[in-house]
């Protein structure tokens, strides 16, 4: 019998705690979600509101302020939960084809640069390719 919802289970997955640890508060602090008051963006068309790559804000504290290395040390709240589902699809065993990584350095379409392709920020994008599992 089906109910009429065909599910998919993903081929690879990424790193839940790592993305917990380390992309979702890069994410943050780059104001990815909020957008940069800086540079006049008011947070209307970011990843809090407008986009295929959502973010939900939540906290404090967010999951990270209880991380023991890459081990978050309490179940994530759903609004994190849902924050990785949006940035695992946005991911790439290869992160030179991820969006989550091409769009914020401005490598494809995106309305501004948020990080260089040498940074830092963009080292934790790759990091977190390397981090995945097979089903």
């Amino acid at each position: 019998m089906n109910d009429g919802q065909d599910f998919q289970v993903a081929e690879v997955v990424f790193d839940e705690g790592y993305f917990y640890c380390q992309v979702e508060p890069m994410l943050f602090a780059k104001g990815c979600g909020s957008g940069d008051p800086a540079r006049g963006e008011d947070g209307s068309s970011c990843h809090f509101s407008v986009t295929a790559f959502r973010l939900t804000d939540y906290g404090p504290p967010r999951v990270n302020s209880g991380c023991s290395g890459n081990k978050p040390s309490a179940g994530p709240p759903s609004q994190a939960q849902r924050n990785y589902a949006s940035a695992q699809l946005f991911m790439d065993r290869d992160p030179d084809r991820a969006p989550l990584l091409q769009r914020p350095t401005h490598t494809t379409a995106h309305p501004r640069v948020v990080i260089s392709e040498n940074s830092a920020e963009a080292d934790v994008i790759r990091q977190w390719a390397a981090r995945f599992s097979s089903r």
